[in-house]
């Protein structure tokens, strides 16, 4: 029997409110993989940067989508996150 795989996806107005929103779902979503609180705050980091540079650069001037997929990593892939171009 297959193990099911446990996978967060979000989506966001690109609104500079919803930068803090984000990085708090992410680290709360990969929390229950207790990581070390330096691993947590450059996870943190990592999502706020992604985050900011979406609605800066893809969003100058209009509000668009944010969409953030993450999971875990597992026996055969790492944990990655993934923020894909909505516009």
């Amino acid at each position: 029997m297959k193990k099911a795989m446990n996978e967060m996806k979000l989506t966001f107005p690109s609104r500079s409110a919803n930068e803090g929103f984000a990085r708090s779902a992410v680290a709360s979503f990969l929390s229950q993989l207790d990581p070390a609180v330096d691993e947590l705050a450059d996870l943190r980091t990592a999502v706020s940067e992604a985050v900011t540079n979406c609605i800066v650069h893809a969003y100058r001037d209009t509000i668009g989508t944010i969409t953030i997929q993450t999971s875990p990593p597992s026996d055969t892939k790492p944990s990655k996150m993934r923020i894909p171009s909505s516009r």
